[in-house]
C-alpha cells in the first residue's frame, strides 16, 4: 500500500468517526472563532497604541 493510500485511509477514518468536523455547523463555529480572534487582536492593538499615547516615559511602539 502506497504510503499516500494510508494517509488518505486514516483521514477517512478520522471524518467517519467524527462526522462533526464534515458539518456546516463547525464551518460556523470556526468562523466565529476566528473573527473573534481577530477582534480581540485588534482590541489589544488599539489599547497598546492609547496607552502608548498616554504614558510618554514606556515607549510600547518604538521609533518616536
Amino acid at each position: 500500500m502506497n504510503w499516500l493510500d494510508k494517509i488518505a485511509k486514516k483521514r477517512l477514518e478520522g471524518l467517519e468517526a467524527h462526522p462533526e468536523l464534515n458539518s456546516d455547523k463547525f464551518a460556523e463555529k470556526m468562523s466565529a472563532l476566528y473573527f473573534a480572534i481577530v477582534l480581540l487582536i485588534v482590541a489589544i492593538l488599539i489599547l497598546l497604541f492609547w496607552y502608548d499615547t498616554e504614558h510618554f516615559e514606556i515607549w510600547i511602539f518604538p521609533g518616536r
